[in-house]
């Protein structure tokens, strides 16, 4: 019989899992579930299970624990916000049109942000939502057509868009149909972008938000609280 004070594993398998070495400088949220380190060279098995058991749970933990930092690193950095300050010059290309303002990712984020303080955000996120659905693969567009339709569309939504009747039963009827494809929600994208145009656009673009960063010249002392906030993501 094994005796479990014989037992003995290689330096190479057994060595200490150094967590804090491996995770970096990551907060890592599991820290219960790491698996305490064993003491160096050795590896004590209480059950008699053979030695090499204990050279693959060490290996199958260090997988686990690099599997995990990446993960967590991925959502770290799809979480962090958009950070990257533009140039003046190109801020002020969002001016020319809407469409200037939305094809830029930073842009978007500041008029998003510019709308959350307003309260008048769920026009912008159905336009965005459209614009995900529109670039969804076919077997998918259902489903999403759906929610987009709940979340924005039908009476008393949650984040409902202010739509006439014609259009708000048009989507619909697309919506149920068999097939949608990417066209089911232009005439409600269209009515949507033309109230943003009309309204909030315009007022975004006389906000220090978007002044700051178009003509830092002129607003010298607060040019600071842009780049100090972060965005939505």
């Amino acid at each position: 019989m094994v005796k479990a004070s014989d037992i003995r594993c290689e330096n190479r398998l057994c060595s200490v899992l150094n967590v804090k070495n491996l995770l970096g400088s990551c907060h890592f949220p599991h820290v219960s579930e790491v698996p305490a380190a064993q003491p160096e060279n050795s590896c004590n098995v209480s059950d008699g299970r053979p030695a090499n058991l204990c050279s693959t749970y060490f290996k199958r933990t260090e997988m686990r624990l690099l599997n995990l930092k990446s993960g967590f690193l991925r959502r770290r950095m799809s979480d962090t916000p958009l950070s990257v300050r533009p140039q003046p010059e190109e801020a002020r290309k969002w001016s020319e049109s809407f469409t200037a303002l939305m094809a830029s990712k930073y842009g978007s984020s500041l008029y998003h942000a510019f709308l959350l303080r307003e309260f008048s955000n769920e026009n912008l996120e159905f336009w965005l939502a459209v614009e995900d659905y529109k670039n969804s693969k076919p077997q998918k567009m259902a489903a999403k057509a759906q929610q987009i339709y709940n979340d924005f569309v039908a009476v008393q939504a949650a984040k409902e868009v202010n739509l006439d009747a014609e259009t708000r039963l048009i989507t619909l009827n697309n919506v149920q149909s068999n097939n949608p494809d990417q066209h089911a929600f232009d005439r409600a994208q269209k009515r949507v972008q033309h109230m943003m145009e009309r309204d909030s656009y315009p007022r975004f673009l006389q906000s220090n938000l978007f002044l700051e960063l178009a003509h830092p010249e002129r607003y010298p002392e607060s040019i600071s609280d842009v780049s100090e906030k972060p965005l939505p993501a």
